[in-house]
């Protein structure tokens, strides 16, 4: 009789410890807090490490419940930020920096890349090497409103040359078959867009080859912005949702093919062009690589002396053009509180996974 009734408290000793587990781990599930992140545009190619994050349940350790979106670009990401119905963004600095300059409170928290997001090249059988060249030529952009038409017009204005008289601007599409046919039959000579499509068209078979000047290559891309006081009132939960991101690209660096077959399982229909998505796959790495500057530094580490450049860029532009209406204090507007906290994680546990 004792030992039946041991036997049965000991069950229900069991059974308690397990319920025990399932409601901490139930209450855990609950106090995740809600997070919505705003992508400019829809690509798990181009943000693969915090697809990959998510994937991983690097968020889920950290507390974190993250809903990504599309926010339409990148003025409208921020947009999203300032008016409270996102958490954080990644948009391109041209649009973060116009925010500031206009007033608003934002912080760029975590430089995610680090190249040009825009480019200018030349076909190969063009002969063309440098700005200079295109004198007398036809360069082809996505459209004549594009991001990309600012930065052709200035660097063909520090190269002496004027469009119109020296240099035409024609818009042949966005790396599509019209870009593809304007490029085959000499339409165009050069062709300014996004490096994805740049991408496109080498995928296709067109040799190109970039004359965009160092400097305007390494102008800053897009990075993870907040708003000040979001982040003075909770800087727990950003700190915890870099840290996921700086394990997203700590495992993706490390293990290159796996990370690539886990982001075409998360959305097939962006990997179905092999070809092509591999092309977008070569250029997000080179929009993630930081400069030779970074080599050392910890993941996310701002690249000052490129937005310092890059910012000098916009003041030089009219408001029309996408300029600066004033100066930006970069020393506020770009924080680097959370860097060091975001990379204090064991990489090596990580590169092992």
């Amino acid at each position: 009789m004792t030992k039946r009734i041991q036997a049965f408290s000991r069950s229900i000793g069991i059974a308690a410890a397990t319920a025990s587990v399932l409601l901490s781990g139930m209450a855990f599930a609950q106090e995740l807090k809600p997070f919505r992140f705003m992508f400019p545009v829809e690509s798990v190619n181009q943000y693969h490490p915090f697809y990959i994050a998510d994937e991983l349940g690097y968020f889920e350790a950290e507390g974190l419940d993250v809903e990504f979106q599309d926010a339409g670009g990148s003025s409208a990401a921020v947009q999203q930020v300032i008016a409270g119905n996102a958490d954080a963004a990644l948009p391109a600095p041209s649009a973060f920096l116009n925010a500031v300059a206009q007033g608003y409170a934002l912080k760029w928290i975590y430089s995610y890349q680090y190249a040009n997001i825009f480019t200018l090249a030349a076909t190969g059988s063009s002969g063309i090497k440098t700005i200079a060249d295109l004198k007398g030529k036809k360069v082809g952009v996505s459209d004549l409103s594009g991001g990309e038409v600012p930065l052709v017009r200035a660097v063909l204005a520090e190269a002496g040359l004027a469009e119109g008289s020296d240099v035409q601007l024609l818009p042949v599409g966005d790396g599509s078959a019209l870009t593809v046919d304007a490029l085959q039959t000499g339409q165009v000579d050069a062709y300014s867009s996004s490096l994805f499509d740049l991408a496109a068209i080498q995928a296709r078979g067109i040799e190109m080859t970039t004359i965009l000047p160092q400097q305007a290559q390494d102008f800053p891309a897009n990075g993870v912005v907040v708003t000040a006081e979001a982040l003075q009132a909770d800087p727990a939960k950003y700190e915890g949702f870099l840290r996921a991101v700086a394990k997203g690209v700590a495992y993706a660096a490390a293990h290159d093919e796996k990370a690539f077959e886990m982001a075409k399982t998360i959305r097939p229909e962006e990997f179905e062009d092999e070809a092509l998505a591999k092309a977008n796959w070569e250029a997000a790495h080179i929009l993630k690589t930081p400069p030779q500057a970074l080599a050392d530094q910890p993941l996310g580490t701002h690249y000052t002396a490129g937005f310092q450049a890059y910012h000098d860029f916009l003041r030089q532009g009219t408001e029309e053009e996408g300029g600066l209406a004033a100066d930006v204090d970069l020393g506020a507007a770009l924080d680097s509180s959370l860097i060091e906290k975001a990379n204090g994680f064991d990489k090596a546990a990580v590169v092992a996974e």
